[in-house]
């Protein structure tokens, strides 16, 4: 004894009791909600789906672990040892005044390093310093100059 109504369902029993009342589209999600429950219950108890999840576990741990490995093998550089017979230079920096006679060139003779870099370099990193564009300099002018000692301050 199932009557029906435009857009909604109503189920009677043979009592004529009122056992469900509602449009068709809730009854009809209703059921779907329980079979995709049912359906993913017993994928979650199926052998396939634990051997799935198993190699997928099992991908996650190797690559958060091999990942980084293999990264710091790729980017990795020796190491360099300082066994005393290197001297080794710290860069300091100090403010002198220019007098008569003194370019961009003389203070860079007497205070680069050969070893880290060249006059041209040296001159550069001056003009830098002290927001210069040009290579003339005044008498009387304070200059910020990088020099380099083997003691540590």
């Amino acid at each position: 004894m199932d009557k029906k109504v435009m857009g909604s369902m109503v189920k009677r029993s043979r009592t004529n009791k009122v056992m469900y009342a509602g449009s068709a589209s809730s009854l009809i999600k209703k059921r779907m909600k329980r079979g995709i429950r049912r359906f993913i219950r017993r994928m979650i108890t199926s052998r396939r789906y634990r051997i799935l999840m198993f190699r997928y576990s099992l991908a996650v741990m190797i690559s958060t672990i091999f990942i980084p490995m293999m990264l710091s093998l790729a980017f990795a550089q020796p190491a360099e040892a300082n066994d005393g017979s290197e001297e080794v230079f710290y860069k300091y920096y100090h403010r002198i005044e220019v007098v008569e006679g003194d370019s961009l060139w003389s203070i860079a003779q007497q205070n680069y390093l050969a070893q880290e870099q060249t006059i041209r370099e040296y001159i550069e990193e001056v003009k830098q310093i002290n927001h210069r564009y040009g290579e003339t300099i005044y008498v009387g002018e304070k200059l910020m100059i990088p020099y380099y000692s083997t003691e540590f301050r």
